[in-house]
């Protein structure tokens, strides 16, 4: 029974009759959306800041560069665009201050020593909660300087550095020792660490380029797309000049082709084998590399690099399909129908893929392919005390995906070097009850994030993305739904139903499903299968011919 008051006219609902909204069911990392987004409403940045914080050790590179599942799933798509819920985040990180510190509890020294191998979000994300449990904690990189894949394959106009570093300096002032320029398997053996730590965590990434077998793919001039951005990176971008080809759906090849553009690149063509539908890569950031100039060519396959010595160009056939019947990819061919293109610089950005030749003499940690397999629950390998997560695992994700594998890895060494394995944290002050206005459909537009002009963002890698205004920032924080905390029920009369399923069609917050039985009729019906993230659209009650939904706001 939902426990609510009535003050003046104002609803409150108590915290222990909440639910899990779809935004927070979506998170990786289980971030409460709603919370920090009413702190950002009314005006308390600090409070939103703690409440990231409470999952989220790296919430700068999560408001600059997370891909927002919450948003792809925000049942605000009931009514029109989804809430802007990274552009809220962006305002949380940017206006808040550290007062989250002073609530911020680290556990005594256990004495055990973990060792972790991959300074990368999931890599940054085990260590910040290892150490908080009173573990000494050392981070190992290839590379100089901590980050991994967020500081050097995300481009400096999506992720400045300066943020990330706000963040890296954020996990490691709790006693995080960093240790770069160290290779494992040729600066410290694997059995070195093994000896050295009472654990390990192996979250190295998928730290290269996936690389194909193309006829001409060793001429000068061909690059390849993960190196490319790596080397951008670290102060060795090649010079660009004329036209540069980049070879790819998703959003790596979209990376490649804008940071061309800012090279000195006249002209950049992307083929990629997806038709424009089924690219892999965000329809926002196809977008923005359209507003760039980006000409990008759909169902294209690569079938030779042109030119003697240099490349001079890439010849093309047309693909198909890129999936077989059972999903699988699969790709077919017309070859037929060609086509070829003039270019300078030839950029196949087709995937990531892991090194894992420090394992050879790993009998015990079981590998596939480019992948180590860890169990899916604790994230433990073959052998006792190690541990992997991260792309090493699950193949390249996003930085929320990688950021949860920390999480789930922190939470099981801990438990296995005897702790309680509970990383929950409490930083910002425990929300009781929350406010509810009276339920009004009143459909707001989205505010969009402001960006550098087209113009500018291709003459250099100031950061594209600006932040919303004041006043965007309560506008768009103002469209929130609470839908944590305002519930809806929905009688479906099963004898009614005629089995039209118009009203599972118009809801995308999966109220509907077909029933196990027939109803006196014949028809198989709808049936109501939870009314948990029903919004009070009332789109079934008017889709439905029958009469038969009905649709009320749950008070008391």
């Amino acid at each position: 029974m939902r426990e609510e008051e009535c003050v003046m006219g104002k609803t409150y609902v108590q915290r222990e009759d909440f639910i899990i909204p779809r935004c927070t069911d979506a998170c990786p990392a289980g971030v409460d959306v709603p919370r920090y987004i009413r702190a950002v409403r009314d005006g308390n940045f600090d409070e939103a800041l703690a409440v990231l914080r409470e999952k989220l050790p790296l919430p700068m590179v999560c408001a600059d560069a997370c891909f927002a599942p919450c948003e792809d799933v925000c049942a605000y798509k009931q009514f029109g665009d989804p809430i802007a819920v990274r552009a809220i985040k962006r305002a949380a990180v940017d206006k808040g201050k550290d007062g989250w510190k002073k609530k911020k509890k680290v556990a005594k020294k256990t004495g055990k020593k973990v060792a972790i191998v991959g300074a990368g979000p999931a890599g940054l994300t085990a260590a910040y909660y290892l150490v908080t449990k009173g573990h000494e904690v050392t981070l190992f990189d290839a590379f100089s300087k901590p980050g991994g894949m967020l500081r050097y394959g995300i481009p400096e106009y999506r992720l400045p550095e300066k943020r990330l570093d706000k963040d890296i300096k954020s996990v490691l002032q709790w006693g995080v020792k960093f240790q770069g320029n160290t290779t494992i398997g040729k600066d410290i053996t694997m059995e070195q660490l093994k000896r050295d730590y009472d654990a390990l965590f192996l979250a190295g990434g998928a730290n290269g380029s996936m690389k194909i077998p193309l006829s001409g793919a060793d001429k000068r001039g061909v690059l390849w797309g993960w190196d490319f951005l790596r080397n951008v990176k670290l102060g060795k971008a090649p010079k660009l000049r004329g036209t540069v080809i980049v070879v790819g759906g998703g959003n790596v090849a979209i990376d490649v082709a804008l940071t061309s553009k800012r090279l000195g690149a006249k002209t950049v063509h992307l083929f990629c084998l997806e038709k424009r539908e089924e690219m892999p890569a965000h329809d926002w950031e196809i977008a923005r590399a359209e507003e760039e100039g980006v000409l990008i060519h759909s169902a294209w396959a690569p079938k030779k690099v042109l030119g003697e010595k240099s490349v001079k160009g890439l010849s093309l056939i047309q693909c198909t399909s890129v999936f077989d019947s059972a999903c699988n990819f699969n790709p077919t061919y017309d070859e037929k129908t060609t086509h070829k293109m003039e270019g300078n610089t030839i950029i196949l950005a087709v995937g990531q893929a892991a090194d894992l030749s420090y394992l050879k003499q790993e009998g015990a940690i079981r590998s596939k392919g480019t992948r180590i397999e860890a169990n899916e629950q604790d994230l433990a390998t073959g052998e006792r005390g190690v541990f992997a997560g991260g792309d090493v695992v699950t193949g390249p994700r996003s930085i929320i995906d990688a950021i949860a594998h920390g999480r789930k890895a922190a939470s099981s060494i801990d438990r296995y070097l005897g702790g309680d394995g509970d990383i929950g944290e409490v930083l910002a002050k425990p929300e009781k009850k929350v406010l509810l206005p009276d339920f009004i459909i009143d459909i707001k537009p989205r505010n969009p994030m402001p960006l550098l002009g087209p113009a500018e963002r291709s003459t250099g890698f100031d950061h594209v993305e600006l932040g919303l205004s004041s006043n965007q920032i309560k506008a768009e924080a103002n469209r929130c739904l609470n839908c944590d905390a305002r519930r809806f029920e929905v009688v479906l009369n099963m004898e009614y139903c005629k089995e039209c399923g118009y009203c599972a069609e118009v809801c995308q917050v999966n109220t509907f499903g077909p029933a196990e039985f027939f109803n006196a009729k014949g028809y198989r019906p709808q049936e109501v299968k939870s009314c948990n993230w029903c919004v009070g659209c009332f789109k079934c009650y008017f889709a439905c011919p029958d009469f038969a939904i009905d649709v009320r706001e749950v008070r008391g």
